[in-house]
């Protein structure tokens, strides 16, 4: 009997074992999520080491500001602190007063599913679809393009960021005679934007124009509605990058200094 008992004891305390298992395996966690949650400085400066020194070509390079904040979170106010890493915008202003006026704008012509603001990393990005700007297979403006074009056009003079226009089609052919391809049409489109731009002051240094034909859509071309929002032009805001981030040192540094005498 005392030995049927023992071996219920022991067996009542064999929740020890998993209970011990749980609990190492939960600090484990805490542990591995704490360490994902710390920014470390030092990888970003190799990173930014390597990158300068591909961009040097193998020669001597020199952080010229390494610093980076390291204070993320709050402020003493409580505001928020975030990291900062040099060459990378914070958050472009830009962009938030532009989605407010399209969207109030396009609130008035109810389009507003036909026009996309967002941020990439590479800055504001703009989406018109066909509907809003073009005449199916054309390169023609509607009359609904003027005034959001306006808006933009409005927007853009204040600030001096690049821009570039970049035209797309869908897979249909071009209507226009004039374009024997959807490259054609689809630069045709850009170049429409851009001189409407041009005529609203922006000074032209800053625009760059560009066509993708059918080879970059965002849905398929199975619809009347997705061919309509694949055929668009794109109005990218470029970040501003200080100049000083890479700095390749072609003196002395890397042999190629003018001061040996010949």
């Amino acid at each position: 009997m005392s030995h049927g008992g023992g071996e219920g004891d022991g067996g009542s305390e064999r929740w020890l074992v998993s209970y011990a298992d749980f609990i190492t395996l939960l600090m484990v966690l805490f542990v591995v999520l704490y360490s994902m949650g710390q920014i470390d400085v030092e990888k970003y400066k190799q990173l930014a080491e390597s990158l300068r020194a591909a961009f040097s070509l193998g020669g001597a390079v020199r952080i010229v500001d390494p610093t980076i904040n390291q204070g993320g979170g709050k402020n003493p106010d409580g505001s928020p602190n975030p990291i900062i890493i040099p060459g990378i915008p914070r958050k472009p202003p830009e962009s938030q007063e532009v989605a407010g006026q399209l969207t109030q704008l396009l609130s008035q012509y109810n389009m507003g599913r036909e026009v996309s603001v967002q941020n990439n990393i590479e800055g504001v990005l703009i989406s018109l679809s066909q509907q809003l700007l073009f005449t199916p297979g054309t390169a023609e403006l509607q009359p609904t393009a003027y005034p959001v074009l306006d808006v933009i056009a409005q927007m853009l003079k204040p600030i001096d960021n690049n821009i570039r226009i970049v035209g797309h089609t869908d897979n249909s052919p071009p209507l226009d005679p004039r374009y024997t391809n959807n490259w054609e049409l689809s630069i045709a489109r850009a170049m429409v934007i851009a001189n409407y731009l041009l005529n609203a002051g922006i000074d032209p240094k800053r625009i760059t124009v560009a066509g993708r034909g059918e080879f970059q859509p965002i849905f398929p071309n199975d619809t009347p509605e997705h061919r309509a929002l694949n055929s668009r032009a794109d109005i990218i805001i470029i970040y501003r990058v200080e100049s000083n981030i890479i700095t390749p040192l072609l003196g002395s540094e890397t042999g190629l200094s003018s001061s040996s005498g010949n």
